[in-house]
Protein backbone atom coordinates (compact mmCIF):
# COMPACT_ATOMS: atom_id res chain seq x y z
CA UNK A 1 0.00 0.00 0.00
CA UNK A 2 1.43 3.43 -0.88
CA UNK A 3 2.46 5.64 2.03
CA UNK A 4 0.02 8.43 1.05
CA UNK A 5 -2.89 5.99 1.10
CA UNK A 6 -1.87 4.71 4.54
CA UNK A 7 -1.75 8.26 5.93
CA UNK A 8 -5.21 9.11 4.59
CA UNK A 9 -6.77 5.91 5.90
CA UNK A 10 -7.58 4.36 2.49
CA UNK A 11 -7.56 0.62 2.05
CA UNK A 12 -7.08 -1.13 -1.22
CA UNK A 13 -9.08 -4.17 -2.26
CA UNK A 14 -9.55 -6.28 -5.33
CA UNK A 15 -12.53 -5.64 -7.57
CA UNK A 16 -14.57 -8.79 -8.11
CA UNK A 17 -16.99 -9.21 -10.98
CA UNK A 18 -20.22 -11.02 -10.13
CA UNK A 19 -22.04 -12.85 -12.93
CA UNK A 20 -25.57 -11.56 -13.59
CA UNK A 21 -27.15 -14.93 -12.74
CA UNK A 22 -25.43 -15.02 -9.36
CA UNK A 23 -26.30 -11.35 -8.70
CA UNK A 24 -30.00 -12.02 -9.36
CA UNK A 25 -29.96 -14.83 -6.82
CA UNK A 26 -28.82 -12.41 -4.09
CA UNK A 27 -31.38 -9.74 -5.00
CA UNK A 28 -29.01 -7.51 -7.01
CA UNK A 29 -30.43 -5.73 -10.03
CA UNK A 30 -28.70 -4.63 -13.20
CA UNK A 31 -30.36 -1.20 -13.39
CA UNK A 32 -32.94 0.82 -11.48
CA UNK A 33 -34.30 1.99 -14.84
CA UNK A 34 -35.53 -1.54 -15.56
CA UNK A 35 -37.72 -1.49 -12.44
CA UNK A 36 -39.69 1.50 -13.72
CA UNK A 37 -39.83 0.58 -17.42
CA UNK A 38 -43.09 0.60 -19.33
CA UNK A 39 -44.88 1.96 -22.41
CA UNK A 40 -45.22 5.54 -21.07
CA UNK A 41 -43.33 8.74 -21.82
CA UNK A 42 -42.86 12.26 -20.51
CA UNK A 43 -42.19 15.10 -22.91
CA UNK A 44 -41.90 18.84 -23.09
CA UNK A 45 -43.29 19.60 -26.52
CA UNK A 46 -44.13 22.84 -28.28
CA UNK A 47 -47.65 24.27 -28.45
CA UNK A 48 -50.11 22.28 -30.55
CA UNK A 49 -51.93 25.36 -31.86
CA UNK A 50 -50.73 28.48 -33.63
CA UNK A 51 -50.85 30.64 -30.48
CA UNK A 52 -47.21 31.16 -29.34
CA UNK A 53 -48.22 31.88 -25.72
CA UNK A 54 -50.16 28.63 -25.36
CA UNK A 55 -49.10 26.57 -22.32
CA UNK A 56 -46.69 23.76 -23.19
CA UNK A 57 -44.07 21.61 -21.45
CA UNK A 58 -40.92 23.08 -22.96
CA UNK A 59 -37.95 23.92 -20.76
CA UNK A 60 -37.82 27.68 -20.21
CA UNK A 61 -35.52 30.21 -18.58
CA UNK A 62 -37.18 33.55 -17.80
CA UNK A 63 -40.13 32.38 -19.93
CA UNK A 64 -37.94 31.87 -23.02
CA UNK A 65 -37.41 28.33 -24.43
CA UNK A 66 -33.85 27.27 -23.63
CA UNK A 67 -31.50 24.34 -23.14
CA UNK A 68 -31.53 22.72 -19.68
CA UNK A 69 -31.17 19.53 -17.71
CA UNK A 70 -34.28 17.42 -16.90
CA UNK A 71 -34.38 14.75 -14.17
CA UNK A 72 -37.27 12.30 -13.65
CA UNK A 73 -37.56 10.85 -10.15
CA UNK A 74 -39.81 8.05 -8.95
CA UNK A 75 -42.02 9.82 -6.42
CA UNK A 76 -42.13 7.38 -3.50
CA UNK A 77 -38.40 6.58 -3.37
CA UNK A 78 -36.76 9.63 -4.96
CA UNK A 79 -34.68 7.43 -7.25
CA UNK A 80 -33.58 9.20 -10.43
CA UNK A 81 -35.04 7.07 -13.20
CA UNK A 82 -33.88 9.10 -16.17
CA UNK A 83 -32.33 12.39 -17.15
CA UNK A 84 -31.84 14.26 -20.38
CA UNK A 85 -30.89 17.63 -21.81
CA UNK A 86 -33.55 19.63 -23.60
CA UNK A 87 -32.97 20.89 -27.12
CA UNK A 88 -32.20 24.56 -27.69
CA UNK A 89 -35.91 25.17 -28.42
CA UNK A 90 -36.80 23.71 -24.96
CA UNK A 91 -38.33 20.45 -26.21
CA UNK A 92 -37.43 17.15 -24.56
CA UNK A 93 -38.72 13.57 -24.27
CA UNK A 94 -38.05 10.54 -22.05
CA UNK A 95 -39.48 7.18 -23.15
CA UNK A 96 -40.02 3.75 -21.54
CA UNK A 97 -41.63 4.85 -18.26
CA UNK A 98 -44.26 3.00 -16.23
CA UNK A 99 -47.53 4.96 -16.68
CA UNK A 100 -48.93 3.79 -13.31
CA UNK A 101 -46.16 5.33 -11.18
CA UNK A 102 -46.27 9.00 -10.16
CA UNK A 103 -43.10 10.89 -11.00
CA UNK A 104 -41.41 14.13 -10.00
CA UNK A 105 -39.86 16.12 -12.87
CA UNK A 106 -37.13 18.65 -12.10
CA UNK A 107 -35.73 21.11 -14.65
CA UNK A 108 -32.33 22.62 -13.83
CA UNK A 109 -30.93 25.83 -15.27
CA UNK A 110 -27.21 25.06 -15.59
CA UNK A 111 -26.39 28.73 -16.27
CA UNK A 112 -27.35 29.61 -12.69
CA UNK A 113 -29.81 32.36 -13.63
CA UNK A 114 -32.91 30.64 -12.16
CA UNK A 115 -33.76 28.08 -9.49
CA UNK A 116 -34.92 24.62 -10.50
CA UNK A 117 -38.54 24.16 -11.60
CA UNK A 118 -40.36 21.15 -10.16
CA UNK A 119 -43.54 19.36 -11.22
CA UNK A 120 -44.81 16.76 -8.78
CA UNK A 121 -47.31 13.88 -9.13
CA UNK A 122 -46.80 13.61 -12.89
CA UNK A 123 -48.04 10.42 -14.56
CA UNK A 124 -46.40 9.39 -17.85
CA UNK A 125 -48.62 9.37 -20.93
CA UNK A 126 -49.07 6.34 -23.20
CA UNK A 127 -48.95 6.63 -26.99
CA UNK A 128 -52.26 5.77 -28.62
Amino acid sequence: MPISAARMGFRTSLVRLVPATLGARFGMRASTRQLFAGPGFLAGEGPAGTEPDEIDGRFRILNQPARGRIHVLERSTGICIASTMSNTDGTWRIDRLDPSLPMTVIGYDDTGMQNAAIQDWVLPAVEE
